[in-house]
């Protein structure tokens, strides 16, 4: 028994193929031996055209189809149904022999991870916000693992792959902070008025209190303790972005009067004390590339020299300001500048997945026929539109129950500046409560350095497995670190024993262990018994 597959020989696929092989840690070599994986190659050079042309559910979830599947006959029971509106029928069946998949996902996910649904969102503004709120790329990926499960199982093999997170965690949380202001300037002018503009006058009081505190001098903006107290407390450490700002400012064009209030120096004495504080402490010192510097490679290469003389450190990842994105240009800077990791790909007026896909991942340059080396580590949730919200906390509830399901990791955004308690009442708790919820849900929490350090390592992991019928064999590389592996079990088996790894949690469906530090000949051993 197999799954069968269609996909075209195009770029795309071959892209596609290779994320989804990459990110459980497959090996593409032996994908029908050990995967009972086929995957057959299509000449079906249709190109999509921007629009979303249908859709598919999955565990009651919606995804998008950019390129509607060949109708399978109804010899099987339907695994995935598509539908337009107009027509509806199966496009992945499962037979008494085979799962049988004519939706072509793997082209889907080179499409999707390479940025073609830009094109899409320009044409329905409105409409994506419903859309991105899934992250749909990893609902597609889990679709193609739920039917090699279904495989194995019935075939009494169990399938290994690399654990997403450590330690048994289900998904990840990562903290960030966008140092636009350091502190309160224009302001004080422009954000009462314009509350006041809208018959906001409550603005009044809290504003007063916030320019007392100011005359006994304590910036409003400088909330830098308040938030290393709160993380700090709960064993988290989050990323701070710096901004060396340079944007022509013009009287006369209130637009670009932000450029002013945005305006700090690295060098300057506080701010140095800041950020060689913040990085002794542990948290992390990135790069908020200033409004235009999406546009200049040698602005961004300044601005990074710039920071890392005031740090004394070399500085590893970024966001742009604004989320100013021009793609794949931008990126393309980032490499050069010499930047590890980019934080950037979201939205600032509403919550979700851009490009439908939550976990850290290097983007398909097509041009080049290659990825970006610049890892993406998405943007789900901002303050600002996360506020606008009408019930903020159960649209986060819904985005991280997304992540949980598919394991993903949710990149949070808060601004330093809303931690002021006068001006932004009830904002700091909220992103406390969020830390205490993700916690409690046994998920990973920590800066997006740390996202970075990790799936970077386990980039570079590999594993290879035998398996006899009842005695599992696990070859780990590198053996001198640890590795976390994810085994799912079929109904028939059970874990006997264990050499050489730890099991860190274990039910009827799946275990996932730590492996010991290996000496070269040795292998994690496994032992069976039959249910």
């Amino acid at each position: 028994m197999d799954v069968i597959i269609q996909t075209n020989i195009d770029k795309y696929s071959v892209f596609g193929v290779n994320y989804f092989l990459s990110k459980y840690g497959f090996f593409p070599e032996n994908v029908e031996e050990k995967l009972h994986l086929i995957i057959i190659r299509n000449n079906d050079n249709t190109q999509p055209d921007g629009q979303i042309k249908g859709w598919v559910e999955f565990e009651g979830i919606r995804l998008p189809v950019l390129l509607p599947p060949s109708r399978i006959s109804d010899q099987g029971a339907p695994l995935l149904t598509y539908t337009n509106g107009e027509v509806e029928y199966p496009c992945a069946i499962i037979t008494d022999s085979n799962i049988i998949i004519s939706l072509d996902v793997f082209r889907h996910l080179g499409f999707f991870l390479s940025g073609h649904l830009e094109k899409t969102w320009a044409l329905i503004q409105e409409e994506k916000k419903d859309i991105i709120e899934v992250p749909f790329v990893d609902y597609y990926c889990d679709f193609l693992l739920s039917c090699l499960q279904i495989i194995h199982n019935k075939q009494n093999i169990p399938i290994i792959h690399k654990a997403f997170w450590p330690d048994g965690k289900s998904c990840a949380v990562c903290l960030t902070h966008d140092v636009d202001e350091v502190k309160k300037t224009y302001q004080w002018i422009t954000y009462p008025l314009k509350l006041i503009l809208k018959g906001n006058f409550g603005i009044i009081i809290p504003q007063y209190r916030s320019f007392i505190q100011k005359l006994r001098g304590h910036e409003p903006y400088w909330t830098f303790d308040e938030i290393i107290q709160m993380e700090g407390s709960r064993g988290v450490r989050s990323s701070f972005y710096f901004l060396k700002e340079t944007g022509k400012i013009l009287l006369f064009d209130r637009k670009t009067w932000h450029h002013y209030g945005r305006r700090y120096d690295f060098n300057d004495k506080p701010i140095r004390k800041l950020l060689q504080d913040l990085y002794s402490r542990e948290w992390e010192i990135g790069l908020h590339g200033s409004f235009y510097s999406y546009l200049d490679p040698e602005k961004l290469h300044i601005e990074k020299e710039a920071l890392e003389l005031s740090l004394g450190m070399s500085v590893t990842g970024s966001r742009q300001h604004n989320l100013n994105l021009k793609i794949p240009n931008t990126w393309l800077y980032q490499e050069s500048a010499g930047l590890f990791y980019d934080t950037t790909l979201g939205y600032n007026d509403c919550l979700g997945f851009r490009w439908g896909i939550s976990f850290p991942f290097r983007p398909f340059y097509a041009k080049d026929n290659r990825s970006i080396n610049i890892l993406q580590i998405p943007l789900a949730i901002e303050d600002l539109p996360y506020f606008r919200c009408q019930h903020p906390w159960n649209e986060f509830l819904i985005i991280f129950n997304h992540i949980k399901v598919t394991h993903g990791v949710l990149t949070l955004l808060w601004h330093q500046t809303v931690f002021n308690e006068n001006e932004y009442p009830g904002w700091a708790r909220e992103y406390e409560q969020i830390i205490d919820y993700c916690k409690n849900h046994n998920a990973w929490i920590g800066s997006t350095k740390q996202i970075y350090e990790w799936w970077t390592r386990r980039e570079k992991t590999t594993i290879d497995w035998n398996f006899d019928g009842t005695f599992l064999k696990i070859s780990p590389v590198p053996k001198e670190q640890e590795h976390f592996i994810k085994i799912y079990l079929p109904d028939s088996l059970k874990i006997k024993e264990v050499h050489n790894a730890t099991i860190i949690r274990c039910d009827q469906k799946e275990c996932e262990i730590k492996t010991d530090i290996l000496q070269k000949e040795e292998v994690i051993e496994i032992t069976f018994s039959r249910v």
